[in-house]
């Protein structure tokens, strides 16, 4: 095994651990200590990877941002109709945080808390970018209502954390049914319904 592959496996083990300790103690319930010891290496080499716990913190956060917009843009074809874009960003997005709980657990606590909410809103807004740009070519051509953007992801983006919350905490069986039924839903309360209406 090369000494790149051995950082890499570090890295990767410090990020895991990172995830699975925060996720069940929190933020400040999680020490460097007990990262280190859950990811089987000392103390101090977590911090040949990262500066401090903030940066640690941060850094998986981007990382868990990243990977929610890849998996709700996969299959993602600008050709297609503009409420099958929506559905399919919108159904991804669900399917994903469904699937992947920890992360989930981990977004929220990040987003609620407060911890370093400004680095992580300024980061997020670029990663956010192509969903951004989704719905200003929609409000433009009035396929979705002329709303702020922050209330189109509020409408679009609340009910996705809702249900997730609901599947994985065992309230609620999600079948497929239910949540395109919701997935319609939203798009309802969306979609522009003027005189001029060509959302299809």
């Amino acid at each position: 095994m090369s000494q790149k592959t051995v950082r890499g496996d570090k890295y990767k083990a410090i990020l895991d651990s990172t995830l699975f300790l925060v996720s069940t103690y929190g933020f400040h319930g999680t020490s460097m200590a007990m990262i280190a010891e859950d990811a089987g290496i000392g103390a101090g080499t977590i911090y040949r990877y990262f500066k401090s716990k903030d940066d640690l913190i941060f850094t998986l956060m981007q990382e868990i941002q990243e990977k929610v917009i890849q998996a709700m843009l996969c299959g993602y074809d600008e050709a297609m109709p503009y409420r099958e874009r929506f559905e399919l960003m919108w159904l991804n997005m669900t399917h994903y945080y469904i699937h992947h709980p920890d992360e989930f657990q981990y977004a929220e606590q990040h987003r609620h808390s407060g911890y370093m909410q400004h680095l992580v809103r300024v980061s997020g807004l670029r990663i956010l970018s192509p969903v951004l740009r989704f719905f200003i070519e929609g409000k433009k051509k009035k396929l979705i209502k002329d709303l702020p953007l922050y209330t189109i992801i509020a409408v679009s983006r609340g009910p996705i954390i809702e249900m997730a919350k609901l599947h994985i905490d065992h309230n609620q069986q999600l079948t497929e049914n239910r949540i395109r039924q919701a997935c319609h839903a939203c798009w309802d309360a969306l979609r522009y319904t003027g005189e001029e209406d060509n959302q299809e």
